[in-house]
């Protein structure tokens, strides 16, 4: 009687664990290989569980392929990516945008005081599901989200509670005196450290290495210069934090918006720039050898059209200047894309999305690919850049960014046009994460 117990309860989890692995077999119409830049026509893909167990062919699949993966995605319509990757996301933090308003960190300051981490503990879940109904299946969420509330999002999403995309998680950036906020008179100082970590010194960036490893954080987020204040991290402080960091194992990306920042951080030893708004020549060849990626966050023409709009309504004289602003702003940062790309800088995709411009939540992200593609990126470059270059960067090589055999099923159909159109983009019609649908429209 216990054998047959013994047995029942077998047989049971057999089924149980039948059921949970299912086989998916989902038909590509074009399908995007992130390694060979290439769209490739009438692929399949073989899905079981949460992984990938074969690309190929449709008209190299077997019989008994077929009945193996009896669940059909017939995507024939659509162009299939890998998840797209957002490499610079800030999901608890949100600005709005106040018409004339005289201090940059008011919102900041608003968020510390009169909202707190709950309040942004809800927001970031909201925004959390946004990028991921929008084809973003990881991010790497670069501070500004309290003391480690990042990680605790990380974790709800990890654990089933909200959905969202994967996350890397770098806890407070370390920056130098009053952080990025702004305007704070001396004794109300205290309130930058609710979210930037105060370097003092090297040794004291050492230890701050050292909590936020301990706190769980995948990256370091420095702040080589802390625009729009004018206080910067020097050189030897920069070693310092990335000597420990690099002892663990982990990462340092580092915020440089000036040239000086940008080549003290280098010097520094650091594995990423966020932003470069301004480099020369010589920093991006020593970027190029040092083999430094830059993580440009440039937007597009829809993304500032409205926050000059935003920022000046009904004042017409400024609303008629709109194209013009765009179009200067967009050719600088186009001009300096091109630089970098063709001084052999490797190109991460990421947005920095966290101005509230009255998108949906994600969108932001798509525009900012958009960008790149006004800038002179191709196609392929763009959706290399948010796949497989992103996916190296965050230290996810041949789990995700790819769609190949042993990959995680991080999979999203976009319309049919996107290897002539980047547009598609804006249109994700199937998202797949983890081998779980989210989207299915």
């Amino acid at each position: 009687m216990k054998q047959l117990f013994l047995l029942s309860c077998f047989l049971l989890s057999q089924w149980i664990y039948a059921q949970q692995e299912q086989g998916f077999l989902i038909r590509a119409g074009k399908l995007f290989d992130s390694e060979s830049g290439e769209f490739k026509k009438n692929q399949a893909i073989l899905v079981r569980g949460n992984k990938i167990d074969a690309v190929k062919p449709q008209s190299e699949l077997t019989a008994q392929e077929k009945a193996d993966y009896a669940t059909v995605i017939d995507l024939s319509n659509y162009a299939v990516t890998p998840g797209l990757i957002d490499a610079h996301t800030h999901l608890l933090n949100r600005e709005v945008i106040h018409p004339n308003n005289p201090y940059p960190g008011l919102d900041m300051t608003k968020m510390l005081t009169l909202e707190g981490d709950a309040y942004r503990a809800v927001y970031g879940t909201a925004r959390a599901k946004g990028f991921l109904e929008h084809g973003i299946t990881a991010v790497q969420d670069l501070g500004n989200s309290g003391r480690f509330s990042d990680i605790a999002l990380r974790r709800g999403i990890n654990e089933g509670l909200v959905p969202g995309p994967r996350m890397r998680c770098s806890g407070p950036g370390l920056a130098t005196e009053g952080g990025q906020i702004p305007g704070l008179i001396y004794q109300h100082q205290n309130l930058v450290s609710d979210e930037y970590r105060i370097v003092k010194s090297v040794d004291d960036g050492v230890q701050a290495v050292r909590e936020n490893i301990t706190q769980g954080a995948e990256v370091i987020k420095i702040y080589a210069n802390n625009t729009p204040n004018n206080t910067m991290l020097s050189v030897e402080e920069i070693s310092g934090i990335t000597k420990e960091a690099h002892r663990y194992g982990v990462r340092v990306t580092a915020h440089a918006t000036s040239n000086t920042a940008v080549w003290n951080a280098v010097m520094g030893g650091v594995d990423g720039i966020e932003h470069g708004y301004q480099m020369d020549d010589t920093t991006i060849a020593l970027m190029a050898r040092r083999g430094v990626v830059l993580v440009p966050t440039y937007g597009d023409s829809v993304l500032l059209a409205k926050y000059v709009a935003l920022s000046n309504p009904g004042n017409e004289a400024e609303l008629k200047k709109i194209p013009e602003i765009v179009k200067g702003y967009l050719d600088y940062e186009g001009t300096m894309l091109q630089r970098a790309k063709k001084g052999g800088v490797t190109i991460v995709a990421g947005s920095d999305d966290y101005v509230d411009v009255q998108l949906p939540m994600g969108e932001w992200s798509i525009h900012n690919l958009l960008g790149y593609h006004r800038a002179g990126l191709s196609v392929p470059e763009i959706l290399k850049a948010a796949t497989l270059s992103a996916a190296k960067h965050l230290r996810w090589q041949n789990e995700i960014g790819v769609l190949k055999k042993g990959a995680l099923a991080d999979i999203v159909a976009f319309d049919g046009d996107l290897d002539t159109n980047i547009n598609a983009l804006l249109n994700a019609h199937w998202v797949m994460k983890n081998g779980k649908v989210y989207v299915n429209k």
